[in-house]
């Protein structure tokens, strides 16, 4: 399973399973335009992006409840206007390597519009834990329906509340709930909290995880691996998607010219 792109005349082929976690974040700053403009670049046809919502309710693509990490602000996001985070750049730590308009934090609609531009399949994982089941679910929802883009996005949340929430109000979206740890009962507890993806951290995946979920129908999204062997080894398995922050993970890609950073080798686990 391949996906093909052109990078400044340089063909790059990637596993199609690849999702790139808040774009090809290894590589630029994370839920930024930046990041996912050079996802699809680098071959990606599928992107994940976190969400939250603003002081005057504004959906906006950031991972943290705070500002301080990935911007030049600090404070909490629900503390500030869209207005006001609109003032702030998100590069912290690629300081005048991408352009201003790449690196605002950019607000759900935008990242929307751009996936739709470009025939991409998107997860949304909601963050707003003040209200995850409440405010956020409806926005999303919402958002999503506006652009005509229910049937290419996955809803998905380590909030499991919130992912239960969302499939009674919303049962035309497919939804995921996002774990590291085992149950005792997996596919029932899937079954009760509405979800019909699975988004385990990659340690879990196994022979046995993946025929137990299949036998249930449920899909399988595994997160997040940098590494090439690690990603190789995962992609051996049927699971449906491999989140990773670079979008060229894996040592069976066929890339000619590649650049030397972008075979870097690390396992990230961090939280999805």
């Amino acid at each position: 399973m391949t996906s093909t792109a052109s990078t400044n005349g340089e063909q790059v082929t990637i596993d199609s399973r690849i999702i790139a976690h808040r774009g090809a974040s290894h590589y630029a700053p994370e839920n930024t335009l930046a990041a996912f403009e050079l996802a699809v670049d680098m071959g990606a046809t599928k992107i994940e992006l976190d969400v939250d919502v603003t002081r005057d309710g504004q959906l906006i693509v950031m991972h943290d409840s705070r500002v301080d990490r990935t911007t030049n602000g600090m404070g909490r996001v629900r503390d500030y206007t869209l207005a006001e985070l609109r003032e702030l750049t998100a590069d912290r730590g690629w300081e005048g390597q991408f352009a201003r308009s790449e690196i605002r934090v950019p607000t759900l609609a935008e990242v929307l519009e751009f996936a739709g531009a470009r025939d991409l399949w998107v997860n949304i994982e909601t963050k707003d834990f003040t209200n995850s089941w409440g405010t956020v679910n409806d926005l999303v929802a919402a958002e999503v329906a506006a652009c005509d883009r229910v049937e290419s996005t996955l809803i998905s949340s380590i909030n499991h509340r919130a992912v239960a929430g969302f499939a009674r109000s919303y049962p035309q979206f497919s939804t995921a709930i996002a774990f590291i740890e085992t149950f005792a009962d997996l596919p029932g507890y899937a079954r009760r909290c509405g979800a019909n993806v699975l988004h385990p951290h990659f340690s879990l995946i196994n022979e046995q995880f993946v025929a137990e979920a299949r036998e249930h129908d449920l899909g399988i999204n595994a997160w997040t691996i940098d590494d090439d062997a690690a990603a190789d080894h995962i992609l051996e398995f049927d699971i449906d998607g491999l989140m990773s922050n670079r979008p060229d993970v894996g040592t069976a890609l066929n890339c000619t010219n590649q650049h030397p950073s972008h075979r870097s080798s690390h396992v990230t686990e961090a939280h999805a």
